[in-house]
């Protein structure tokens, strides 16, 4: 592979964290809406947590030379800790397959009507096969929707912020024991997030040739991110009843047109199944590694997989983004301040 650009490095950026939960608004709604005008705030603290870990972690490898993400991220020569960072590698790939499955089933609820149980197993069974045929290239095929998905996200964000003449509803603030308030859920975004960007973001960092495009295609990426979110979180801000909803982008679709709220809950019922296979493959593909001997059980693993995510689903796509994400950014937070530690050390070498 060649030398990358700060471009390169800005858009991969934004990509990783440009997921089907993200472009479905619940996840800004939950960390950052939900508190009103404060949120914004709160996301701006939290691409600011985020642009300087993956700083940190981009220019220990290039100092070390060293890709491995349990030294990278513990502190010592602590088998506990790299056990425990690899454990919640798993448990936040394995919830990923959960919401996007629930995510997918009320998308295509909206859509036709029928019981999300029964969509929910339908979506389940078509990952399984998927998985089971080992098309991981329709994974890399479909990575475009996520692109595409995001304009038209920006854009309803747009016209939905121009309707409301810019201005913000009154609400309360929605908090929860695991989301108190706006700067609590700006760290646990952070380190959450942090987690599903390391498999991405980690092998390019031998690829940056200098420390200037480092830093410029980190807050490059960081500029493009700020407003993507920002107008997605301005725009429930107008219209906080869709914050109500599962899938809030898909209402503010609907304020301009049906047709367009169609479109929209196609591309993200997509987005979200191959997100779920993404992570599925994931997941095999380390238990493999770990214990080669568990490759003659693929099919196995994969049903047990499956059938788990499903159950786990019925939590709801709201209740699940609203708990499982800030549970892994607690876990997570230890971590990101043992990947600082480990960036100051070095420096000091």
């Amino acid at each position: 592979m060649k030398k990358i650009s700060w471009v390169q490095l800005c858009f991969t950026f934004v990509g990783v964290f440009l997921g089907a939960g993200f472009v479905s608004g619940q996840e800004l709604w939950k960390f950052f809406a939900c508190f009103g005008a404060a949120g914004l705030a709160g996301f701006l603290v939290s691409a600011v947590i985020m642009t300087a870990a993956h700083g940190a972690l981009l220019g220990l490898v290039r100092s070390t030379g060293e890709a491995r993400i349990g030294f990278l991220m513990t502190r010592g020569d602590s088998s506990l800790l790299r056990t425990a960072l690899l454990a919640l590698q798993y448990l936040f790939l394995f919830g990923v397959v959960v919401i996007m499955i629930a995510g997918a089933a009320e998308s295509l609820s909206g859509l036709t009507g029928l019981s999300t149980i029964l969509l929910g197993a339908i979506v389940t069974l078509v990952i399984f096969v998927l998985a089971l045929c080992g098309l991981q290239s329709l994974v890399a095929s479909f990575s475009a929707l996520v692109p595409v998905i995001t304009v038209c996200a920006v854009i309803i964000a747009g016209v939905v912020i121009s309707g409301g003449k810019g201005q913000t509803a009154e609400f309360a603030p929605e908090a929860s024991l695991l989301r108190p308030n706006w700067y609590v859920s700006a760290a646990t975004y952070a380190a959450y997030n942090l987690f599903g960007s390391l498999t991405t973001m980690i092998p390019l960092a031998e690829h940056i040739p200098d420390g200037k495009t480092l830093r410029k295609g980190l807050l490059s990426g960081s500029v493009v991110l700020l407003l993507i979110a920002m107008s997605m979180i301005a725009a429930m801000l107008v219209c906080p009843e869709a914050g109500q909803d599962e899938l809030p982008m898909i209402v503010l679709a609907g304020e301009i047109s049906p047709v367009l709220q169609t479109g929209y809950s196609v591309l993200m019922t997509l987005s979200m199944v191959v997100s779920a296979l993404g992570c599925v493959f994931a997941l095999l593909r380390q238990w493999e590694l770990q214990a080669p001997k568990l490759q003659k059980r693929a099919g196995l693993m994969n049903a047990a997989l499956c059938a788990a995510a499903f159950v786990f689903s019925r939590f709801g796509f709201g209740t699940l983004v609203g708990v499982f994400y800030p549970i892994c950014g607690y876990l997570g937070i230890p971590f990101v301040v043992m990947l600082f530690l480990n960036w100051k050390s070095a420096k000091k070498k």
